[in-house]
């Protein structure tokens, strides 16, 4: 009897005492707690109370388009279907016709670059019967655009200063010149009357006035600061950020509206060969 007992008892063994412990989101739960809500929820997963009501980090608008879901959707899944429709009645008939008449697909890949072919066709017969309009087109431009350049449109006010005072120098030296020879003359014959006879003016000889004032292209208010080529003012938040110009590189992108490069003088002559897409400097 007591070899029995004593067979059984071996089984039975101490094990060691285990002191790692354990973390609180192991324990099984009936409930989710409050605190910690998506810890204990499969993510992501917004509580209904944020879901369906007001939150103070919510905008406005999320509540509204929350609320017209439903309906968007409906839309969005009608307007979807309509153009599908649509598209299979237009192209059904066109896929029967390429079946019927190009069967296989070499036949197919042979109507594809027909069609590529006669695209091209048509195209080089539009451009050979307007090419001769868009060349008298281009050098009625440039014909424009070099009259205003004889006629100073395009100089800065530095050159139109230069201009003007170069031709104040010119007209003085040539009056100084003319009274000279005159009073040289009368004296010579002491005879007044000489002297007057240089002083008449032949109308066919007259120089033209100059303008005051010369319009120029430089003087179109253009630029950010500038508060003639503003009209109505907006918030300062509406503002954009000075690094979202476009079609620039990545870093410093300068300022395109005041013509402030971003690169220094050795690249800036270079810019087309440094920059994804070029932007001419033009207003």
């Amino acid at each position: 009897m007591a070899i029995r007992v004593s067979q059984p008892l071996r089984a039975f063994r101490l094990a060691r005492a285990l002191r790692a412990g354990g973390a609180d989101d192991a324990k099984p739960r009936w409930t989710l707690p409050e605190a910690d809500y998506h810890k204990y929820t499969y993510q992501p997963s917004i509580p209904d109370k944020h879901f369906n009501i007001g939150h103070w980090n919510y905008a406005p608008i999320t509540m509204w388009l929350r609320a017209r879901r439903p309906a968007m959707e409906k839309v969005l899944g009608d307007v979807w279907s309509t153009l599908k429709s649509t598209g299979s009645a237009v192209s059904g008939p066109v896929v029967s016709v390429v079946e019927t008449n190009l069967p296989g697909f070499g036949y197919k890949v042979l109507g594809a670059l027909g069609a590529l072919l006669g695209y091209n066709i048509f195209v080089m017969n539009v451009t050979s019967r307007t090419e001769a309009w868009m060349f008298l087109e281009k050098l009625r431009l440039y014909a424009v655009g070099d009259e205003l350049v004889h006629k100073g449109f395009f100089m800065s006010d530095a050159e139109d200063a230069d201009k003007r005072q170069e031709g104040f120098d010119h007209t003085t030296e040539r009056l100084n010149s003319l009274w000279e020879e005159a009073i040289a003359d009368a004296t010579q014959a002491r005879s007044f009357d000489r002297l007057c006879q240089h002083l008449e003016v032949d109308p066919s000889q007259l120089p033209d006035l100059p303008t005051p004032i010369s319009w120029r292209f430089s003087m179109m208010p253009y630029g950010r600061d500038d508060p003639d080529a503003k009209t109505f003012g907006f918030a300062a938040v509406d503002t954009p950020g000075s690094s979202n110009t476009p079609l620039l590189d990545l870093g410093s992108t300068g300022d395109y509206i005041d013509r402030q490069d971003n690169k220094s003088n050795p690249i800036r002559k270079g810019r087309h060969m440094y920059t994804a897409a070029y932007l001419p400097p033009t207003k």
